[in-house]
């Protein structure tokens, strides 16, 4: 494979990402996002379904002799964000931004497209390749609507793949978690009803902002008194809401919250301990505490064959030493659910500019990446997808 893409189709690349990240969409709406993907596959004249699980598209590339059947996922939803980038393709839908790198996945999905269809592999290759664009990943669970579909349920697929991209690595750089990737996450809604009145007079009220405010002490024991430190957890309150004015104490409060984790076992302890603490303070306060616990993403587990092999592409691409074991992440993704049906691996894509350093995470209002990561992303794929049809096909034949 060559060591960067031609001048021309790096530059069709960096055009289409800007396209996107100037129109960004929140889960479920993005029908802008839709309707550009199914443009540019009709331009290669590749099949497609679209409103799959919503808005989601799946593409289907096709070589000339049998076997096996891959998928690739990318994620399209934006976040409910202002850009605070000074940029000419700065995000045109105020309070929306792609501020987690979406528009780069898109992006490498339909650049591994063109890729594959200008170097004759349809005619040269085999197999099948099904290019899942994916909505509402940032808390939509757009990956679990489009497998409750049924779409997916004749398709024999082998595997699936993903990238993300890292801004804490550089580009050129990937890193791979060897099993899991990222975490489980649930959602924690706390209602404290108390007995609201008259500030200056409290002895006559049972107020929920302090029995709010004792129970949040009490979280933050949880997980550094309840679970082992070998094991990882993550308990945050994120949002805390009571009262209306200086002097009234409130009928109510309201607390908002997500919990982290990588082992069945773990979850459910911590959530056993908090039922027992609200318990406990909503008798020791005499107010009623509603907890209710929403479950959200699963665990991400990579399949240790799938980075086995991912590892081995990469070091062919972009050089071993460019190519490292990361750690599990505490963030949530829904790729989860894709893995859960099919071997699956998440490759994380390193998107900053070396001599700039790393400066903004994911999820921040002034992210942007290092351009250079499409060619990287498109390269990278290009070579896992069809050197793992190429090993297949030469183990049956053999």
């Amino acid at each position: 494979m060559q060591e960067k893409l031609p001048s021309d189709f790096f530059n069709w690349l960096v055009d289409l990402r800007r396209w996107f990240h100037r129109f960004p969409e929140t889960g479920y709406k993005e029908k802008k996002t839709s309707a550009k993907i199914c443009e540019v596959l009709n331009t290669f004249d590749v099949p497609y379904q679209s409103g799959v699980g919503g808005t989601g598209v799946l593409a289907r590339l096709r070589a000339k002799r049998p076997g096996p059947v891959l998928a690739f996922r990318a994620d399209m939803d934006g976040l409910p964000l202002n850009e605070a980038n000074d940029v000419s393709y700065k995000s045109q839908h105020h309070g929306l931004m792609h501020a987690c790198g979406h528009d780069g996945h898109m992006t490498i999905a339909l650049g591994v497209i063109k890729w594959l269809i200008e170097s004759d592999w349809q005619k040269q290759g085999a197999g099948e390749i099904l290019f899942i664009f994916q909505p509402a990943e940032e808390g939509g669970a757009g990956a679990k609507a489009m497998l409750e579909t049924g779409i997916f349920d004749l398709e024999p697929i082998d595997a699936i793949f993903a990238g993300h991209l890292h801004p804490e690595q550089p580009v050129g750089d990937i890193g791979i978690a060897p099993e899991i990737s990222n975490a489980a996450a649930d959602t924690i809604l706390i209602r404290l009803e108390g007995k609201g009145g008259h500030g200056a007079h409290p002895h006559q009220c049972k107020d929920p902002i302090v029995v709010g405010a004792h129970l949040l002490t009490q979280l933050q024991t949880v997980i550094s008194r309840e679970v082992s430190p070998l094991d990882s957890a993550v308990l945050t309150i994120g949002r805390f809401e009571a009262g209306s004015a200086s002097n009234i104490i409130p009928e109510e409060a309201y607390m908002e919250g997500t919990l982290r984790t990588f082992q069945p076992e773990v979850r459910n302890q911590i959530i056993k301990r908090l039922e027992e603490l609200v318990g406990g303070i909503a008798k020791s306060y005499e107010v009623r505490l509603v907890l209710e616990i929403i479950s959200g993403y699963p665990v991400l587990v990579n399949d240790f064959k799938l980075v086995r092999h991912t590892k081995r592409c990469a070091s062919e691409v972009l050089g071993a030493d460019h190519v490292h074991t990361d750690l599990p992440r505490m963030g949530a993704e829904d790729f989860a659910f894709f893995c859960q049906k099919w071997p699956g691996v998440m490759v994380g894509l390193g998107c900053h500019d070396l001599d700039k350093g790393f400066r903004y995470g994911l999820h921040s209002c002034h992210f942007d990446f290092d351009e250079r990561v499409l060619d990287v992303g498109t390269r990278l794929f290009a070579r896992i997808l069809t050197r793992y049809i190429e090993n297949r096909v030469t183990l049956h034949d053999n």
